[in-house]
């Protein structure tokens, strides 16, 4: 099955390829895929994808349409005017890490639904889950439609898990498991129910993180009985 109404934008990596694996085998396919090809530096939980048209193999095995975007930028003038163009309304964002769409891109009048390797709103920023294991020996996922406050949108639905036995695969694993797995309930509730449905509208509060030392990042990953 595809969802006619859903596209996806997004960058070639090792989440996306996750998200794309699950989204097929669940029979939940986008209707069209606009791929960002990297020019830059990528982080944390953003891999790019070595093996050479692994996304694209992926996409034409389950005839799935797709576009290579003109540039990695998704806040350019090309990749704007390609979004624009379609006729889905939702496109899943799976881009690349640390970039935040633009008001040009948001009043295209498409939603972007994404999901953040956080559980909101108590853990908003970068590399969360890593915060989370420390407060929480825990990690979360939320589903979001993206507006101009960092992970602010209303929430659609939002989920803990517990830590992962290796935390040292966490950044290219156990986040894209968490998130994909966020992903599919979240088309499947949009599917059955024929809306898109909130869990919490007022998504405000919380805490807003940056990019995690690596010194606490390593203790994250040694697990909770190091911080004591």
């Amino acid at each position: 099955m595809s969802l006619h109404d859903v596209a996806m934008v997004a960058a070639d990596t090792t989440r996306t390829k996750y998200y794309i694996e699950e989204l097929i085998k669940n029979g939940l396919s986008p209707h069209y895929v606009l791929l960002l090809v990297n020019s830059g530096e990528l982080l944390p939980g953003q891999k790019e994808v070595k093996s050479e048209n692994t996304i694209i193999t992926l996409l034409k095995d389950a005839d799935v349409k797709y576009d290579v975007a003109p540039n990695s930028d998704i806040n350019s003038e090309g990749v704007i005017a390609a979004i624009a163009k379609r006729s889905e309304q939702v496109f899943i964002f799976s881009g690349y890490g640390g970039v935040l769409l633009k008001e040009s891109i948001l009043d295209t009048g498409k939603r972007f639904l994404h999901i953040h390797g956080g559980y909101l709103p108590d853990y908003k920023g970068s590399t969360t889950n890593y915060y989370s294991l420390i407060d929480e020996n825990a990690i979360g996922a939320s589903a979001i439609f993206l507006t101009k406050e960092i992970d602010c949108g209303p929430i659609l639905l939002r989920k803990k898990f517990s830590a992962p036995v290796d935390r040292t695969l966490i950044d290219h694993n156990s986040d894209s498991e968490a998130r994909a797995k966020v992903l599919i309930e979240c088309l499947k509730n949009y599917v059955n129910s024929g809306d898109w449905e909130y869990e919490l509208e007022n998504n405000h509060g919380g805490e807003t993180f940056y990019i995690i030392h690596p010194v606490l990042k390593h203790l994250a990953i040694l697990g909770k009985d190091s911080l004591q």
